[in-house]
């Protein structure tokens, strides 16, 4: 009769597995309450034994989602981190010059037309229109329903 594996490399390795699919799960839960779904996340074991959380393949319109997402949490995890939690503080990122994108406060589509003097993205309606001022955790890619319903 085999015996169920009880040495200590045994306990770590299911230990192992059980926190990553905690945390794959954990992050399934958290994406799917921003509407993002990863339909290849999972619990992969590595040749190495490790076990990793693989998120998969996704469209260019989920990865956008994702970004938005990381972009607005970024102030809470740098909190959470041991910094001070703050709005948004300088960052590199910038898209290029009327480059379409979503404001998700309001779901307004907009044309990127430069930087405010507090460093805020200027979106210009892409149907003409008052510019207006958006953090630039609060903007994320169109998507093709963005951009069907603004045309």
């Amino acid at each position: 009769m085999a015996t169920m594996g009880n040495s200590l490399l045994d306990r770590m390795e299911r230990q192992d597995r059980a926190f990553a699919h905690k945390v794959c799960d954990g992050l399934r839960e958290a994406l799917g309450s921003a509407g993002v779904r990863l339909p290849s996340l999972g619990v992969e074991r590595t040749a190495t034994g490790a076990h990793l959380v693989q998120l998969g393949g996704v469209t260019p319109e989920v990865a956008g989602e994702l970004a938005a997402l990381v972009w607005a949490g970024a102030p809470y995890v740098r909190a959470v981190r041991g910094g001070e939690f703050t709005e948004a503080g300088p960052v590199s990122w910038s898209p290029g010059r009327g480059e379409l994108l979503v404001d998700t406060a309001t779901g307004r589509l907009g044309e990127f037309s430069g930087l405010d003097g507090r460093g805020a993205l200027v979106l210009v309606p892409a149907d003409g229109g008052a510019p207006w001022s958006v953090g630039r955790g609060a903007v994320r890619p169109p998507t093709r329903a963005d951009l069907g319903a603004a045309s």
